[in-house]
């Protein structure tokens, strides 16, 4: 299955889950990505995206399977015939911690945790591990967080959808 026809399919209706134009936004990022790195999953729809737009990459879906167990979210994948996942059940800031330490890099981050400013500081280990940053609830951060974060990025967007959810892509090459 390609990602376009995947992200027509997918139902945005809950609250939970990321707008499909978002989703499709991403996964024309993320092809050609040799690397990705997905931070709170919940369902795994977006994971799901990015894994087929990016075949041959390692997609690493992190989250803490607190509302949606890993388990569903494995068989999910799998029935989309989708094999390049690696779930870690983790806190996003546990998992960005150890990759700051251990010199770790992604081609893609796509950060969908904790929103907000209480994630500023995941926001810019993001910043520091990947060449394409992409954060979702972009509009719960504050005017001095986004500030901070935008100057990390050579250029930016950020598009809103109907229910005024942003999504910001930072680019850093």
């Amino acid at each position: 299955m390609r990602a376009i026809d995947y992200c027509r399919q997918i139902d945005d209706s809950d609250p939970m889950t990321t707008w499909r134009a978002h989703i499709l936004q991403l996964a024309n990022i993320a092809a050609g990505c040799r690397s990705i790195l997905e931070l709170g999953s919940h369902r795994g729809i977006s994971t799901a995206a990015l894994a087929l737009a990016a075949p041959d990459a390692e997609v690493v879906s992190v989250d803490l399977c607190d509302t949606v167990p890993e388990g569903d979210r494995v068989a999910f994948w799998a029935s989309h015939g989708i094999k390049n996942i690696v779930p870690i059940k983790d806190s996003a800031a546990a998992y960005l911690s150890r990759c700051l330490m251990a010199g770790e890099r992604f081609d893609l981050v796509f950060h969908d945790a904790v929103h907000g400013d209480a994630a500023a500081a995941e926001y810019v280990a993001c910043a520091e591990i990947a060449d394409i940053v992409a954060i979702h609830d972009w509009e719960q951060l504050s005017p001095p967080h986004q500030d901070d974060l935008v100057n990390r990025f050579r250029s930016w967007s950020a598009t809103s959808d109907t229910r005024g959810r942003h999504l910001f892509v930072g680019w850093r090459k």
